[in-house]
C-alpha cells in the first residue's frame, strides 16, 4: 500500500516548460502607446517623421516583450513541443488570458488531432503568471508519436486588446527607447552614448513585470 504524504500547499513552479519554437500568430491590433504620446516624448511637434516614429513604437514594444518575456497587448502565440510533459505546460509571454486554448497533438501513427479548453478537455490557470494547461484531474495528456513539433498549444495573451490595461512601467520603457532610437539613429554614435541609456536598464530590471529577466 503507497503511502500518502500530505505536504504545505505552495504555488506551482513557474519555470517554463522548454519548447521547440514559439511563434506570433497574430500581431496585436493596437500599440501600447499612441503616436501622440511617443512624440510628447520625443518632443517633436510635426507631422514629418511620423511613420518613422510609429515603427519605432513597435520595435520598442517588441524588444521589452522579448526581454521581460511578456505580452502587452492581445497576442495570439503558438508553442510547439516534442511531447507533453508529465503535467502542467508552463507557457511563456504571460500573462495569459481568458480565452480558449487548442492542442493539436500527431498520434502514434502520424495523423493529428486536437482537444480544447473550451470543450473541457483539459484544465488552464490563466490567472497564476505564467499561465498553463495541465490534464484533468486523474486523468494525462494523450499519447504523442514523440518526434519533433508533435505538440502544438495555441493561446492568447496579453493585457487587453486596446492598451489600456498594460503596466504604466512597461508604456514608460516604451516611450523612453522610442526617445533612444529617434535621437541614435545609428549603430555607434561617435563621442557619445552608444548603448539603450542606464535608466532604461534600472527600470527594466526593477519592472517586476518579466519571469525570467536577469
Amino acid at each position: 500500500m503507497d503511502t500518502i504524504i500530505f505536504g504545505t500547499p505552495h504555488p506551482p513552479n513557474s519555470t517554463l516548460t522548454p519548447y521547440r519554437s514559439l511563434v506570433r500568430v497574430t500581431n496585436p491590433a493596437v500599440e501600447p502607446v499612441s503616436l501622440a504620446m511617443a512624440k510628447s516624448q520625443c518632443r517633436i511637434d510635426t507631422d514629418a517623421e511620423n511613420e518613422y516614429i510609429q515603427n519605432l513604437i513597435a520595435v520598442a514594444r517588441q524588444y521589452v516583450e522579448d526581454v521581460l518575456d511578456i505580452t502587452l497587448c492581445t497576442t495570439v502565440w503558438e508553442a510547439r513541443y516534442d511531447l507533453f510533459p508529465v503535467w502542467a505546460i508552463v507557457l511563456p509571454r504571460a500573462p495569459m488570458a481568458s480565452a480558449n486554448v487548442t492542442v493539436t497533438y500527431k498520434n502514434g501513427d502520424g495523423t493529428t488531432a486536437s482537444i480544447t479548453s473550451d470543450a473541457g478537455n483539459f484544465q488552464v490557470d490563466s490567472r497564476g503568471i505564467p499561465g498553463r494547461i495541465f490534464p484533468k484531474w486523474a486523468e494525462a495528456w494523450p499519447p504523442t508519436r514523440g518526434d519533433e513539433n508533435s505538440v502544438i498549444v495555441r493561446y492568447t495573451a496579453g493585457y487587453g486588446a486596446d492598451g489600456t490595461s498594460v503596466p504604466p512601467v512597461a508604456k514608460h520603457l516604451i516611450l523612453m527607447l522610442v526617445a533612444h532610437l529617434f535621437e541614435s539613429r545609428q549603430p555607434a554614435v561617435v563621442g557619445g552614448v552608444s548603448s539603450v541609456p542606464y535608466t532604461f536598464d534600472t527600470l527594466l530590471a526593477a519592472s517586476g513585470l518579466g519571469v525570467n529577466y536577469r
